[in-house]
């Protein structure tokens, strides 16, 4: 069975039953979910008993997040169109229509309203030359997107602008497309979130997810005008808005969304259209290289290409790694000190390491994903910062943990990084809001978050010049 990566999805949902004592297991939200993906699978599909366990996911307000992760981000997959032909894949998606058809009618209004968008997306697929059907589709769609208050977490956003695929092109309705494009391209305007350090990790998934969809929808007006000065402003604008490094930790608040408006393909990001544009476009270096240079401190991978046009372009200017220092500690925040005692009782503090880059990485034993990474971060420490000493240091922090686990813990897997308890304040100071969080202080004091799920080795060697 052909699916979608459901990484980011499974993150967000570790909620376990638990048994109750003396008593059978008591069923948890997760259940349902589980059960829900049980049942659409090929081999055992049983649309009734599918049904069954959305119900019960919205019986509940408070399961709404899983009900809209299971309907938004796993089952509407199956109505993604594909160019190659795939007959399983079109099989599913008959069986999966039938299922939703089950869930527009349901009695419970919270499930009617769930899945509302995602059934007028799929309408509008079915009868593409059917100009009077896509125009009550729009409208209807239209109607229910300015006047519901459940934009975000039902994706409408999303919905709207793959329904707009469908339209766009046809000139009998091209004004109804027009006006469904700019409502939504002002209503995305309009719900840009400015971060601060006292965001809440809400406030930063919804930063995360309406900006990609406003660079999305921008990198989507500047491929159809043929006006060269607007497309250029609509080329920067999308590139303004293009994942940065805050929304790249919160990656899973737009990634099905990218992944829905792109027909199945992945985008992260509309710089390089700019990029390009820039490139053929203008003679003026000094605005390539600063665009150049933003793309590189989101994504060290340009930082070479940055290098190469920097040395090129601009002779006599002062020495690359001085120029890429500035940089790093132009965009990053001041990093707090920090001083704690390491398991083997020395003392670790950050303002005797100035001078010298600092990986700093909050996890703890109980953390998954924390312990599948932790062979790789071994190796880090026994081969880049063995051999780099007078360039960087490490310093791991066990948080929401206790030290006879972490020394347990230590001593069965062999492990020899460094290792602090947390005093359950130092992840408040630097805002941790997931786990592993890595945060890479420069040698000026100044402090960065490196992305998650990147290839955070690579990241942090070429952000410190390793």
């Amino acid at each position: 069975m052909k699916k979608l990566p459901l990484l980011f999805l499974f993150l967000a949902l570790v909620i376990s039953a638990q048994a109750q004592p003396g008593g059978p297991p008591r069923e948890s939200p997760s259940d349902y979910f589980n059960d829900f993906t049980d049942f659409t699978q090929d081999e055992s599909y049983n649309a009734d008993s599918a049904l069954y366990y959305t119900r019960k996911l919205a019986s509940n307000e408070r399961f709404s997040f899983l009900l809209n992760e299971l309907i938004h981000n796993s089952f509407a997959q199956a109505f993604i169109q594909y160019i190659e032909t795939d007959p399983e894949r079109a099989e599913r998606a008959i069986r999966y229509k039938q299922l939703l058809a089950m869930m527009a009618v349901d009695t419970n209004a919270r499930l009617r309203e769930t899945v509302d968008p995602v059934l007028l997306w799929t309408k509008a697929q079915e009868k593409p030359d059917d100009t009077a059907f896509l125009i009550d589709i729009t409208n209807t769609f239209l109607d229910e997107y300015q006047t519901s208050k459940r934009n975000y977490g039902y994706h409408m956003d999303r919905y709207g602008l793959m329904i707009y695929q469908f339209i766009y092109g046809k000139e009998e309705i091209k004004p109804l497309a027009t006006k469904l494009f700019d409502v939504i391209t002002e209503n995305l305007k309009n719900s840009q979130i400015t971060a601060t350090d006292s965001s809440s990790r809400d406030e930063l998934d919804r930063r995360a997810y309406y900006r990609y969809l406003y660079a999305y929808i921008n990198h989507l007006e500047a491929n159809v005008t043929s006006d060269a000065t607007k497309k250029e402003l609509l080329l920067k604008k999308a590139f303004d808005y293009s994942p940065d490094l805050i929304d790249l930790n919160h990656q899973s608040a737009y990634f099905y969304d990218m992944i829905f408006v792109n027909s199945g393909a992945g985008k992260n990001s509309f710089q390089d259209n700019y990029l390009d544009h820039l490139t053929h476009h203008t003679k003026d270096k000094n605005r390539v290289t600063s665009t150049l240079l933003e793309m590189a401190l989101a994504n060290p991978e340009y930082k070479e290409r940055l290098q190469e046009y920097y040395e090129e372009n601009h002779p006599g200017a002062k020495d690359f790694a001085a120029y890429w220092r500035k940089a790093v500690n132009g965009s990053a925040k001041i990093a707090p000190p920090i001083s704690l005692a390491l398991l083997d009782k020395e003392v670790f503090s950050s303002k005797k390491m100035a001078g010298k880059w600092i990986l700093i990485d909050f996890w703890g034993t109980w953390c998954a994903p924390c312990r599948k990474e932790h062979p790789d971060l071994q190796k880090f420490y026994d081969e880049t910062v063995a051999q780099n000493r007078d360039k960087i240091s490490l310093l791991t922090i066990a948080c929401k943990d206790t030290q006879p686990k972490v020394l347990a813990y230590m001593a069965e897997k062999n492990f020899t990084f460094p290792v602090a308890m947390s005093d359950n304040k130092i992840q408040e100071t630097y805002s941790v809001q997931g786990y592993p969080t890595k945060v890479l202080i420069t040698p000026e004091g100044k402090y960065i978050v490196v992305p998650f799920n990147v290839d955070w080795i690579g990241f942090v060697k070429k952000y410190s010049d390793l």
